[in-house]
């Protein structure tokens, strides 16, 4: 149905769409501009208008008014501009809008509109309909109090006799309210404590920014811990703004509550003549200077006739929806209107906890005590689940049974048996070879491993995520906001977003809190899709993957996380997108690596080795693993932490990969158009001879700080220093060459794996273990057998040799002076894994041995023959742990199927 009674076309809208938007973190995007299901929120609304049969608009325009123009007449040519310069708030771009109008001599009908509205049509229709129904001068919709629309815009207060007197905002109704609370404590109570104050102020006003703005005095009155003078205090709720008064009456907080009880939406439909002299009065005789257009409701108010009766009829217009007008002042709440749009368009705008109901078979989704019931009874579905996943194993399926059921109890005491949940999986990673290149273009050779994070996951109708661990006094529960902290979020760029203060800020507080990974999966998820509210989530989790030990336990939460939330929010993800988003998810705690323990942990299967390629993302071949050796993982029991000094640590590696390849292909021009990445610096790809790479590498100086890089390195890579830089802490040194040698290196080993392994070389690939672990490498034993702090050699004396044994024509040095022998320098090894490395690959029947994951501390992983693993963990056990009074911790590995959901 049209809107009625011929206004509609007697009707100039007048819509305000200067504002910046600072909050939606987008600065070159202008809020107005934001889409809601692809198209420009200011468009929408027009359309919105015109199905009503409005059809003449006067948009004000300030901020990027270029392109606001140029998204509105793409789709609506013939609409009128007014520009609004400088921006002084909602009131004075009315008077501007007023002043135009006048100037063109209109006095037809008159809406005001906020260009940053979600509109339905049915708004429209209700305000129309109210203003002629009511015999109304002006009329303004109002919509029901919800805690998202009381939290930005204010309320509408109407007298006994249905008159519009005021625009309450919320900070005001929550002013009068603590001033009431607090005069009735003063009446009943003989002191009052600092504490008492505060406690009534954080119950109106939780929020600590609006608490200084509007009562910094209480705030200010004494300490929490001391008393309050009682005088200082009656003489503060002496002061106007604590005594609300409207049309010359004071009201109590309660009394506004209750006569205030619609919300501001901020739509106006009124005669040209009340708009007139409605903005005419607006002033700016406030703390911020600026003139609001909210004003006009009670400076109208005022006005009376001759007689003394008010002289304009002003009307609110009630509708039950909160829907019918949405507003958005942040992406969270651009979200929430996109996630209402889409639900509506499928025709599925039900009860919250009937939508979207997750589509998972019911061996996979079924109420806790289901779960427990099916466990227990061992049902054959399970049988052949834990048979596929954990392999020819009874006394491992008996374990992961135990594991489950002790994670499905904790999840019961905290939630609830009755609760509807899946079960996900995700198993540690082993990587045989591609450590640190993973992000460069270059490959990973992985095995999914039986330590594992398991995790029971229920979904939530809100955004909240809470999560509890079976060990309570190691892992604190975890409860966070999915919307609270995405309305921080800078949507161009995920990088931004990782990158700013806040994050960093927010990290460095909570260094090492297990939430901060729950988060990361989570947060990208919802930033991977804007226009979809992701729902909550309530989780328990258990595991034994070892933290901080080299497996990627981190990793394993933000894979189980990621697919939990995937699940059951009814997504579908290709196995790419899936894994980049957790690798770039877990750039939220502070670590700039690239996706391979994500996909390690994803993709893997029992008994094969993937090899996966990066930059794209891709699977190139699974294959058996060698059938006569068996990896074992020895723990260092010294903490690979990935926060702090350890996380400037592998960020300044990363650093150097990106700024020392910068300034090679700088110094190299004719490396521009051929090297992307660091994997296309491969003599085989560029045409060239290794001794070309050597001569290249000598053009990177060795170390170099970050003054000798803004120094050298062009303009056009200025962002990219800065945002490297604002990685880590900045180190005594940068070593670029040694990295990139690292690198480089080490993608040509990774490439070699394959054929190594498949054709039974393995003691030719346990030599590539050693030299790779030497990359990594800080210490050697020195005749005493004491590990003293060692540097390998990148220097030019090293490069010129290897280019001279090259060109030598002898065997032995030629075969030496190739790529992939090189250590390189990427040090992030400790002198405790390097003896341990030493100890195992001192054992007969041991391939070879090398550090596991990033680095700084964590596990070792041996290859060695199976009737080797016995006397690998004697070695280590009486060379290292005893020594030092540690648990031998060296265990052989079994593989296992990579992550996914538990059936039962």
């Amino acid at each position: 149905m049209a809107a009625s009674h011929g206004i509609a076309e007697q009707t100039m809208v007048v819509i305000l769409a200067a504002g910046k938007g600072t909050r939606m973190g987008r600065p070159d995007l202008v809020k107005v501009c934001f889409e809601i299901d692809g198209v420009p929120a200011i468009n929408r609304q027009i359309a919105v208008f015109k199905r009503q049969r409005f059809g003449r608009f006067l948009l004000v325009v300030g901020s990027m008014a270029d392109q606001v123009l140029q998204t509105v007449t793409r789709d609506h040519p013939g609409v009128l501009y007014v520009h609004q310069e400088p921006q002084w708030g909602t009131g004075h771009a009315a008077k501007i809008a007023a002043e135009a109008l006048q100037a063109i001599g209109y006095e037809g009908y008159v809406l005001v509109a906020m260009g940053d509205k979600f509109l339905e049509e049915a708004a429209l229709e209700a305000l129309v309909s109210g203003y002629v129904r009511q015999r109304a001068d002006l009329a303004l919709l109002t919509i029901p109090k919800t805690p998202a629309t009381e939290a930005s815009a204010g309320r509408v207060f109407v007298d006994e006799q249905g008159q519009a007197l005021d625009i309450v905002e919320r900070v005001d109704l929550a002013r009068q309210m603590i001033a009431d609370d607090l005069r009735e404590m003063l009446a009943d109570r003989d002191a009052l404590r600092g504490s008492d104050v505060r406690a009534v102020v954080e119950r109106h006003l939780p929020q600590p920014k609006r608490q200084q703005t509007a009562v910094p005095e209480l705030l200010a009155l004494s300490p929490p811990d001391a008393a309050v003078d009682r005088l200082k205090l009656e003489k503060i709720l002496q002061a106007e703004k604590y005594n609300l008064a409207i049309g010359g009456k004071r009201y109590s907080g309660r009394e506004l509550d209750r006569l205030c009880a619609g919300v501001n939406p901020s739509l106006y439909l009124m005669r040209a003549e009340v708009f007139y002299q409605g903005v005419g009065r607006i002033r700016n005789d406030n703390a911020q200077g600026e003139y609001y257009i909210t004003d006009m409701i009670r400076l109208l108010a005022e006005l009376r006739d001759p007689h003394g009766n008010p002289r304009y009829r002003i009307r609110a217009v009630p509708v039950d929806d909160p829907h019918w007008v949405q507003g958005f002042n942040s992406p969270d709440e651009l979200v929430a209107i996109q996630d209402y749009v889409r639900r509506k368009k499928l025709g599925e705008l039900r009860t919250a906890a009937a939508d979207h109901r997750p589509a998972l078979p019911p061996q996979q989704y079924a109420t806790v005590r289901q779960w427990l019931a099916r466990i227990e009874a061992r049902r054959p579905v399970l049988r052949r689940w834990l048979r596929k996943v954990y392999g020819p194993h009874p006394e491992l399926h008996e374990q992961k049974c135990r594991d489950l059921i002790s994670v499905l109890e904790c999840y019961a005491r905290r939630f609830g048996a009755e609760e509807k949940v899946c079960i996900v999986r995700a198993p540690g990673r082993i990587n045989l070879m591609g450590r640190h290149v993973d992000h460069r273009g270059g490959m990973t050779n992985f095995l999914a491993i039986d330590r594992e994070t398991i995790a029971v996951v229920g979904r939530r109708d809100d955004g909240d995520v809470m999560a509890v661990n079976t060990q309570p006094g190691k892992f604190k529960p975890v409860h966070f906001n999915i919307a609270e902290l995405i309305g921080r979020f800078a949507w161009n760029d995920w990088v931004n977003f990782v990158n700013s203060d806040w994050v960093r800020d927010m990290i460095y507080v909570s260094a090492g809190d297990w939430g901060n990974y729950i988060k990361a999966a989570t947060l990208r998820l919802q930033h991977r899709y804007q226009d979809v509210r992701v729902r909550g989530l309530n989780m328990a989790l258990t595991g034994n993957v070892p933290m901080a030990a080299g497996l990627s336990s981190s990793s394993t939460l933000v894979v189980a996380t990621l697919q939990a939330a995937i699940a059951l929010n009814n997504f579908d993800l290709t196995s790419q997108q899936f894994i980049d988003l957790c690798g770039e998810g877990e750039w939220f705690v502070g670590s700039r690596g690239g996706s391979g323990d994500h996909a390690a942990i994803s993709l893997g299967q029992r008994g094969k080795i993937a090899h996966v390629g990066y930059l794209p993302f891709r699977v190139e071949k699974i294959f058996d693993a060698p059938a006569d050796y068996q990896v074992l993982i020895a723990n260092s029991h010294i903490q690979a932490a990935k926060s702090g000094s350890a996380r400037d640590q592998f960020n300044s590696r990363v650093a150097a990969y990106n700024l020392g390849l910068a300034l090679l292909k700088q110094r190299c021009p004719q490396l521009q158009g051929a090297v992307e990445h660091l994997r296309d610096l491969d003599p085989q790809k560029l045409g060239c001879t290794t001794s070309d790479i050597y001569r290249w590498l000598l053009k990177v100086p060795e170390t170099m700080t970050r003054k000798d890089f803004r120094a050298v390195l062009s303009k056009e890579h200025r962002e990219l220093m800065e945002a490297n830089f604002a990685t880590h802490a900045e180190p005594e040194a940068y070593r670029p060459r040694g990295v990139l040698l690292f690198g480089v290196s080490e993608i040509l080993r990774s490439r070699m794996c394959v054929n190594l392994l498949e054709s039974g070389q393995v003691e030719a690939f346990g030599r590539l273990m050693k030299i790779s672990h030497d990359g990594d490498r800080v210490s050697r034993p020195d005749a005493e057998g004491r590990y003293q702090p060692i540097e390998n050699d990148c220097s030019d004396a090293c490069l010129h040799r290897l280019i001279a044994d090259l060109g030598s024509e002898e065997p032995d040095r030629v075969l030496r002076a190739q790529l992939y022998m090189q250590p390189g320098l990427y040090a992030c090894s400790t002198p405790e894994i390097d003896q341990m490395v030493d100890i195992a690959c001192g054992v007969p029947g041991v391939a070879g041995a090398q550090i596991a994951g990033a680095g700084l501390g964590g596990c070792i992983m041996v290859l060695a023959h199976h009737t080797a693993v016995p006397d690998v963990r004697r070695a280590l056990a009486r060379h290292y742990y005893r020594p030092r009074g540690l648990e031998p911790a060296a265990l052989p590995c079994i593989t296992v199927e990579g992550a996914g959901l538990v059936e039962a």
